[in-house]
């Protein structure tokens, strides 16, 4: 009895040492076939980037993002940062968003979304500039963009592909886009926005009246605008200069 069990627990300890040596085995192959995948996958010339699928672009120049590129073509798809050139794409005037993904074996793409202006800036020429204050150059399609136009500017205020923080641009963009949000249709038929020492006014088109919003306050103004616009036009429907800047009262003048 003492003979076979000794016997038994021999067979099972040789068991379990085939067991761990095998798994030693195959953990050993499968090391040496992963590091020689590996090696193959960074390596091989079919894995190296051929070519780079641009989506999205309309009026940001392609050879101008293709150059931002150009070292990325050769580089492995599966090592190569996308992150890292997504980024210096972004650093285009006309690029708000990109993002880049890996089409196996060799096709990158890249998909853009650009800027939209929202209005025209004037110094000595005109000038497109998106809600962020991003300005960006003219190209043939500016002069046809039903656009406002943001006067008051001079041109050493401006720099073309850099976003502006200047004070005053910032309260006409701020102001548009609560015209937008409050004003309906009459947002639409804006044409310009002054800039001056005395803060911004908007001039409306269809309306054909210039709204004076100060320096301040500029929601309270406008709400309060889009809230009497219509009794105003029915007490004094010859007005056409419209003075917010007061806190308790709407002052109404004639003909500009």
């Amino acid at each position: 009895m003492g003979i076979d069990r000794t016997k038994r627990q021999r067979r099972k300890a040789l068991k379990v040492m085939a067991k761990r040596v095998l798994t030693v085995l195959f953990i050993s192959v499968l090391i040496v076939a992963s590091m020689y995948v590996y090696n193959y996958l960074t390596t091989a010339e079919s894995f190296a980037i051929h070519e780079v699928v641009f989506k999205g672009m309309s009026r940001a120049d392609a050879s101008e993002i293709e150059e931002m590129l150009t070292d990325l073509i050769g580089q492995n798809i599966l090592l190569v940062p996308l992150d890292t050139y997504a980024e210096r794409i972004k650093m285009h005037p006309r690029v708000e968003h990109v993002s880049m993904s890996r089409v196996l074996p060799d096709r990158v793409m890249c998909v853009v979304d650009e800027r939209e202006p929202v209005a025209l800036i004037f110094t000595d020429r005109f000038l497109e500039v998106d809600r962020h204050g991003m300005v960006m150059d003219d190209d043939e399609f500016s002069a046809i963009l039903d656009l406002p136009i943001i006067t008051g500017l001079s041109k050493r205020d401006v720099e073309i592909g850099k976003i502006n923080t200047d004070p005053n641009l910032r309260s006409a963009l701020y102001a548009l886009g609560l015209c937008k949000q409050f004003g309906g249709e009459f947002a639409e038929d804006i044409s310009e926005l002054k800039l001056s020492e005395k803060g911004v006014s908007i001039r409306s088109l269809k309306k054909d009246c210039v709204l004076l919003l100060g320096d301040t306050d500029y929601e309270n103004r406008l709400k309060k605008y889009f809230l009497l616009k219509d009794t105003l036009a029915e007490k004094e429907p010859t007005a056409r200069l419209i003075d917010l800047r007061f806190d308790d009262q709407v002052v109404l003048r004639g003909p500009i």
